[in-house]
């Protein structure tokens, strides 16, 4: 695997049932998530991913491995800072250079002036969605990241899952933004003849973005726990 440098701190949970810790995972010197959970099932530990509340009133991970062996990484770099006798710190020096993909997907919500979401893929190993887009009143665009949030006598408190080192947070955002001018121009010049009972001229706006998000849907895959989590997380 092509894995930047990673430090994970960890904080054991107490009458915390099935979780055992909380973990702050740092990726390439870059680019910190919080909180994954160390989660004891039946036959062994596995991560529990940052979710966010969705529209639909569904908690969705916001920050996953996009794949078996990452999530195997990333899994037992955790449980190694859990189960070391010192400070629950450690530093795993892997040697590759930190390198960011930026995915957009266009999305209109005029209610909320929202024109679309970005994932941002790690090193092709970690994924992060659910990046919000939005149009503000003077024509900049604001991009805002996933946050998360929790009832603390008897107030909703709002803090970041994600935080960022050095100039990461200001070059993400202008990588959004300009991979969002490209496909929004990539779209304006798509002709598709036969879609909504149209078959001559162009398509409005509107239902061309609603194709692409339909192509985007199919293209996408989400990885899930192994077999067996699943069942273990709902228990808990």
């Amino acid at each position: 695997m092509n894995l930047p440098n990673v430090k994970v701190s960890v904080w054991p949970c107490k009458n915390k049932g099935k979780i055992v810790a909380t973990a702050k995972v740092m990726i390439g010197n870059a680019i910190s998530i919080y909180p994954l959970r160390l989660i004891q099932g039946r036959q062994r530990m596995f991560l529990g991913m940052p979710q966010m509340l969705d529209r639909a009133g569904d908690y969705r991970d916001v920050f996953f491995p996009i794949n078996g062996e990452a999530r195997e990484e990333l899994t037992k770099m955790v449980i190694h800072t859990y189960n070391s006798a010192k400070n629950n710190f450690w530093d795993f020096p892997l040697q590759e250079e930190f390198k960011p993909e930026v995915t957009v997907r266009l999305f209109s919500d005029p209610a909320h002036n929202m024109i679309g979401y970005a994932d941002i893929l790690l090193n092709k190993a970690f994924r992060i969605v659910n990046v919000r887009i939005f149009q503000g009143e003077n024509g900049r665009r604001q991009i805002i990241f996933p946050e998360r949030g929790y009832r603390e006598d008897g107030e909703i408190i709002v803090k970041p899952i994600f935080e960022f080192r050095g100039d990461w947070e200001k070059e993400l955002k202008k990588i959004i933004c300009t991979e969002f001018d490209h496909v929004y121009e990539e779209m304006k010049e798509e002709r598709i003849q036969v879609m909504l009972g149209k078959k001559d001229g162009n398509l409005s706006y509107d239902e061309m973005m609603e194709i692409r998000l339909c192509r985007e849907a199919e293209q996408r895959r989400d990885v899930l726990p192994e077999e067996g989590e699943c069942e273990e997380l709902i228990i808990q």
